[in-house]
């Protein structure tokens, strides 16, 4: 009862001083609050188990934002706005960002030949090679790494992998795992593209990515919490017990359990401490920042902004869903309605949507792998419609 009543206090303080932050900001009735607050006990999330946190910003510049649940049942942590989650493919945005930040500077094109980049990457294709724009929107035809033998993956830091251990492994498996299809000839969402693309990062920028991507992108938004978990150092020792971090929560059915199977380090050793197509740790504070950001299209100049937010297409010219590191949706007739990302990993379900029509955002964030982010979404939806409408 004392945890609980602990848990409580912690959640309604995490909430006044997310609320204070964003002071300046016209707040939703309360009508709506109550009705998204039914909606999450609807999906099943109490006070005892994994949760989710929840950013809306709304036409006017009203914003909800809100935790529910827990980030450590063990610890019965509570979940609040400034919790930090781990973005799992979320983090894909800031992966293209970074590099179209090296193409708007010059240093790269769109059309190289990314083997000018990773050479330890096997040719393919001598007549149509992999370019880098090919790993921005999914048409490479390159293998998933997920399914390579981590056995093989040589670990130059003896208990983890990162980028640089798989980048020969292409070669090395080639005759098992060849090109999926002819590069540039269709969509397939493949992690594969993005550890490539924060490799380009690093090797172009000759900086650590997780370093290149804080000073170029998550310091000038502000983003003053985020991180990327390129390595068990790179996770900040930070003193302010409100910057908690969820671990990631399945359910077991024979256990009637949820059991922890994602953290940082040194918590939670990783074996496997790849970036760009992961690994970004964040919170709804600091998504806030971001979505206010690529409102605002910072970062990149107006002319890429726009070709990263638009349907990319086949070198045959198929319309696809994908545009540079974005999910773009799209209406029957073909017109863009929103973009945004969804990701998940080991416990951890998320998603970031910027609709158009009506100019509202939303942020999920969770904790636990029974959550449809989809599902909410849409209630979420109709629930901003009902109290606030369109701008």
């Amino acid at each position: 009862m004392l945890n609980r009543i602990v848990s409580y206090i912690a959640t309604f303080l995490g909430l006044v001083v997310a609320t204070d932050v964003l002071a300046q900001d016209p707040r939703p009735s309360a009508e709506l609050v109550a009705a998204i607050d039914k909606l999450v006990i609807k999906n099943g999330i109490d006070d005892d188990s994994p949760g989710v946190a929840i950013f809306i910003r709304m036409p006017g510049n009203l914003h909800f934002q809100k935790g529910y649940g827990l980030a450590s049942v063990k610890d019965a942590t509570p979940i609040t706005p400034s919790t930090l989650f781990e973005l799992a493919s979320c983090s894909k945005p800031f992966t293209a960002t970074a590099l179209l930040i090296l193409v708007d500077r010059g240093l790269l094109t769109l059309d190289d030949d990314v083997r000018e980049y990773i050479p330890e990457l096997p040719e393919y294709d001598s007549d149509n090679p992999i370019l880098i724009r090919d790993l921005l929107q999914h048409t490479s035809g390159l293998p998933e790494y997920f399914d390579f033998d981590n056995e093989g993956v040589p670990m130059r830091h003896k208990t983890y992998a990162v980028n640089e251990d798989y980048l020969g492994m292409f070669a090395k498996v080639k005759k098992d795992y060849p090109l999926q299809f002819r590069t540039g000839s269709k969509f397939e969402y493949t992690n594969s593209n993005f550890l490539l693309l924060a490799s380009i990062v690093q090797r172009v920028a000759r900086q650590p990515f997780g370093e290149f991507v804080r000073d170029e992108i998550f310091i000038p938004a502000g983003m003053n919490h985020t991180f990327i978990c390129q390595r068990p150092q790179s996770v900040p020792q930070e003193d302010d017990e409100k910057y908690n971090r969820a671990f990631g929560y399945e359910w077991h059915e024979k256990k009637e359990s949820w059991k922890p199977s994602w953290g940082t380090p040194p918590e939670w050793p990783q074996k496997v401490m790849v970036v760009g197509d992961g690994s970004v740790w964040s919170n709804l504070e600091d998504m806030a920042k971001w979505d206010r950001a690529v409102r605002a299209k910072k970062f990149l100049k107006p002319a890429t902004w726009k070709e990263a937010l638009t349907p990319s297409t086949t070198r045959k010219g198929k319309v696809l869903e994908y545009g540079q590191g974005w999910f773009i949706y799209a209406d029957d007739d073909g017109s863009v309605n929103g973009y945004g990302h969804e990701g998940t990993w080991a416990g951890f379900e998320n998603s970031y949507y910027r609709q158009l029509g009506t100019n509202r955002s939303t942020v999920i964030l969770s904790n636990r792998d029974t959550m449809d982010t989809d599902a909410l979404w849409t209630a979420l939806e109709a629930l901003v419609e009902k109290y606030v409408g369109g701008e």
